[in-house]
């Protein structure tokens, strides 16, 4: 199935005129280290552009004064450090205590490799209640590890780029490219997951065996941010859209809002670019 624009309207749920900001989806981002700050900050800000009422950033505590100064419509929430600017297992209880609140996290955005904030990406994925969308360094925490994502209590949504997606499996990325819908198939279906792989045509597969391809984007979006946004784009979309629509409705919004972007910029595009178009995708398909 095509992600176009048509199949995007579809995919949208009517929002009620007295609804309330939380209605309309609570999102937990857990992101951001010493030196990748903006990943966790375009993530955040990309959900709540994307339909969110509420978005909580959960970051290191010595990070948080530097939150408070990037961010305004976000709230963000300190927990404690492994190390300065890193979250690690002390933080885990915390998180898992306010995860419970809401209706999605996204874990991984500009989160760091350290082996501590390794550690507590899989502890947390295991104790985890609320729906997961996974990116960037909570991928990098499962290579080799996939089997973990059978103990997500939902269907989480997984938005890794070929190289992520490579190394997760533990293939190369050539070998991904030679037959990427295949593989990308028999991913969802062995780890009960929903795997957004971000390439010139993103693809999303699901555990069912259904395949869907994007109908939008641009070379203009290979950039620094593009897939923080993505992967905020796709947690916010998730009372936005019907239920089980979201990371589809997501793709959808990221790449056309990239592609306005483009038609402006070319290949000056940046990621906030895309993110400053969100709004103008979802008017389009009101």
């Amino acid at each position: 199935m095509l992600i176009d624009e048509s199949a995007a309207k579809g995919f949208m749920a009517k929002r009620a005129v007295t609804v309330h900001k939380g209605e309309c989806g609570r999102i937990l981002v857990v992101a951001g280290s010493t030196g990748l700050t903006g990943a966790a900050a375009l993530a955040a800000q990309a959900a709540l552009r994307a339909g969110a009422g509420i978005v909580t950033l959960a970051c290191a505590k010595s990070l948080n004064s530097i939150f408070e100064i990037k961010l305004t419509e976000v709230m963000t929430v300190p927990v404690d450090e492994a190390a300065p600017g890193i979250i690690g297992g002390n933080a885990l209880d915390d998180l898992l205590e306010r995860e419970k609140n809401y209706d999605v996290t996204l874990l991984g955005p500009g989160l760091g490799r350290h082996e501590a904030t390794q550690e507590l990406v899989r502890a947390f994925i295991e104790g985890a209640q609320s729906r997961l969308v996974l990116d960037a360094d909570a991928l990098y925490a499962l290579r080799g590890q996939g089997g973990l994502l059978k103990k997500c209590s939902q269907v989480p949504v997984l938005t890794p780029h070929l190289g992520e997606m490579a190394l997760l499996l533990g293939i190369s990325v050539k070998e991904l490219r030679r037959n990427i819908k295949e593989i990308a198939n028999q991913a969802a279906r062995e780890y009960n997951g929903i795997f957004v792989v971000k390439s010139e045509k993103t693809i999303v597969a699901f555990p069912t065996g259904e395949i869907m391809t994007t109908g939008v984007g641009n070379a203009g979006m290979a950039t620094a941010g593009s897939g923080d946004v993505l992967a905020g784009t796709i947690a916010g979309a998730y009372k936005l859209a019907k239920t089980e629509c979201f990371p589809q409705l997501g793709v959808y919004i990221h790449g056309r809002a990239g592609d306005l972007a483009f038609d402006k910029v070319r290949y000056g595009l940046i990621a906030s670019d895309i993110m400053n178009n969100i709004g103008c995708v979802l008017a389009e398909l009101c």
